[in-house]
């Protein structure tokens, strides 16, 4: 069965608008406990250095590790959300966002996080070594490191299960329905993907490039879904990408706060890293598709 367009429940333009719906109030529901904690600390904690920045619309000054836990607790609703909608809207299994078939290949899982996981610590290991000024031990305690390790093991796969679920299989699957070229449509749910990043700290080092680096990975993640008949090497993928910067490498204005990661990466030069996401995609996009290529019928 064709993922993309294969499905089967109920599917209509009306049941898609309803379960939308639900999946952002759900959403919206999700940022209560961050909202409600993190007013409760400013509040109350008496430092004048943890307040709301209008301006960024986000609390600052609260300790990295809750709020790293805050976050992406907010996902466990949004996943809630998009299970209630698959299967009392849609009326299908909640699996079909991953894979058309009965169950989920979690081999397959495992290789796009081992195989993606590689290519990012030989690209960065290869960048260290190029540029070995730009990396530095993070001076934080090794009690703090062990914390985030486990909540990075946790919440992580959980954070970016729950993208892959609403980009590669709930979007793609609603635009699939319309859209039969895989390119197109990769195009289309991953440039949404990519742009939905545009608010992340990081592309205040320079917006073209970081957001460049953003369109490029959700159009690649997509690519790979549509030509591999399912969203497992992209849950995998993502998984690896944000479990290794989680647990390894952290900057100044990062979209997981100022965690106790292993090592601090300063003097970030947009255009390298660009270059290196180019790579790393690129070769991911090689080794996925001469494995696991779908041929439609």
């Amino acid at each position: 069965m064709d993922f993309i367009r294969g499905i089967k429940g109920k599917n209509s333009w009306k049941r898609y608008l309803s379960s939308f719906i639900v999946i952002i109030l759900f959403m919206l529901i999700g940022t209560l406990p961050y909202v409600i904690i993190s007013e409760w600390i400013v509040n109350t904690d008496g430092d004048p250095h943890t307040y709301l920045d209008l301006n960024k619309g986000d609390y600052v000054g609260i300790n990295p590790l809750l709020y790293f836990t805050l976050i992406n607790s907010q996902f466990l609703f949004w996943l809630l959300g998009l299970y209630v909608a698959v299967r009392f809207i849609h009326k299908r299994k909640f699996t079909s966002l991953i894979t058309p078939n009965r169950k989920i290949d979690w081999k397959r899982i495992g290789f796009g996080f081992l195989t993606y996981f590689v290519i990012l610590s030989m690209t960065t290991i290869i960048d260290c070594l190029l540029n070995p000024g730009n990396y530095s031990f993070n001076d934080s305690r090794v009690s703090d490191f062990l914390i985030l390790f486990v909540l990075v093991l946790v919440f992580t796969p959980i954070q970016t299960t729950c993208e892959e679920l609403f980009f590669r299989g709930y979007l793609m699957q609603l635009f699939g329905k319309w859209i039969r070229i895989p390119f197109l449509l990769s195009l289309i749910v991953g440039s949404i993907f990519g742009a939905l990043h545009f608010t992340n700290p990081e592309m205040g080092y320079s917006p073209i490039l970081f957001g460049a680096d953003y369109l490029l990975t959700g159009i690649i993640w997509c690519y790979i879904t549509a030509k591999t008949n399912s969203a497992e090497l992209s849950i995998g993928a993502h998984a690896a990408n944000n479990m290794l910067l989680g647990w390894f490498l952290t900057m100044d204005d990062s979209a997981m706060g100022n965690i106790p990661s292993l090592f601090v990466v300063r003097n970030i030069d947009p255009a390298i890293s660009l270059m290196w996401a180019i790579v790393s995609l690129g070769i991911f996009l090689f080794i996925s598709l001469k494995k696991y290529k779908y041929t439609r019928l």
